[in-house]
């Protein structure tokens, strides 16, 4: 019965995800000249658009890599190229779930702790390690975009505006990693009492919450937690390597951006791609599955005003760039747990 009702729920949130993002595509259709639009993509120069989608699949495959990386500090014997095809598995569900990408580090991790028969906190400790090497990755690129623009301003932002962006990006990097580094029980301190809170609210609601929830459980969870994630992060060598893939990700990611616009012929700086493509990601905090929608009505917004370019132009150059960066890695997430789920089969026959 509780199995059922978890599944109604779950059907509940994907009609709810699509219904929002398909309504965020009717507001966007209806304030451009559609025709405009695929004229624009239908005169698309084919070699950009291919390597928008070479850049697309090149930034997962150097963010499976630094999942691979920080795994290999847990255990060095698992197959890389099942950590690999785990890591796409969950990007796929990241991506076609309403908010997935908030529990992106938990769907990761499920996928590759039952593929690789592994226990679930281990993995997830190593996930998280990972997923915040790439999220620090995206600040870093953002950086680098945002010193682009300081040393050439376009005329809609100017220097003041680019430089306090700047500050604020440089301040959550540096921040963040101190946190991290020197400060993990601020980390355990924070998980608790949010616990003890969910416990207090929810759990007077649902035994099950109150139960799995109980101080020493927690306590118990977060310092086996801490332990597992000191493993995954103690080598500095292979941190240094997983960073480096980190940030190698986002550079290609943000490059998908630049020849996407530059497909359809919108002149767009370097250093606001290497900006606008992390800062779009806040766009998946919408209730929608990979931030379909949003991510399309801001990003035609922001290229149509610091570019100059006519909105139905802009909104072309989005288009191809969310065709290699979201539909494209997708289709190949798809693929990829077919093909898990296929070995899986075969290996049970």
């Amino acid at each position: 019965m509780a199995t059922a009702r978890a599944e109604r729920a779950g059907y509940e949130r994907l009609a709810l995800g699509a219904g929002v993002a398909l309504a965020l595509f009717g507001l966007l259709f209806l304030s451009l000249d559609v025709s405009a639009t695929v004229a624009a993509l239908a005169g698309a120069d084919v070699r950009f658009v291919a390597l928008a989608g070479l850049m697309a699949l090149l930034a997962q495959l150097c963010w499976s890599l630094t999942t691979v990386a920080v795994i290999d500090g847990i255990d060095g014997s698992l197959p890389r190229r099942r950590v690999q095809l785990g890591y796409l598995t969950g990007t796929f569900g990241k991506q076609v779930l309403p908010l997935g990408n908030v529990g992106g580090s938990a769907i990761l991790a499920y996928v590759l702790a039952e593929d690789l028969d592994r226990r679930f906190r281990e993995v997830f400790a190593a996930v998280t390690a990972s997923e915040l090497l790439v999220f620090a990755g995206s600040l870093g690129v953002a950086t680098l975009g945002l010193v682009a623009l300081l040393v050439s301003p376009l005329p809609g932002l100017d220097g003041p505006v680019v430089l306090a962006m700047l500050a604020l990006v440089v301040f959550a990097l540096v921040v963040g990693g101190a946190v991290l580094a020197y400060r993990r029980h601020v980390v355990a301190t924070l998980v608790e009492r949010t616990a003890a809170l969910v416990r207090a609210t929810v759990g007077r609601i649902s035994m099950r919450v109150h139960r799995s929830l109980a101080p020493r459980r927690v306590t118990n969870g977060v310092d086996s937690f801490l332990v597992s994630f000191g493993t995954a992060t103690g080598d500095t060598r292979r941190l240094v390597l997983a960073s480096a893939l980190a940030v190698g990700g986002w550079l290609a990611f943000s490059s998908a951006l630049f020849l996407g616009c530059s497909a359809v012929g919108v002149a767009l700086p370097i250093g606001l791609a290497l900006f606008l493509s992390p800062a779009s990601g806040l766009a998946t905090l919408l209730p929608t599955p990979g931030g379909l929608g949003g991510t399309e009505i801001g990003l035609t917004a922001v290229l149509s005003v610091l570019t100059g370019a006519p909105p139905e132009l802009a909104a072309a150059g989005v288009v191809v760039y969310r065709l290699a960066t979201y539909w494209l890695v997708v289709s190949v997430g798809a693929l990829s747990s077919l093909y898990l789920s296929a070995t899986v089969w075969h290996a049970l026959d």
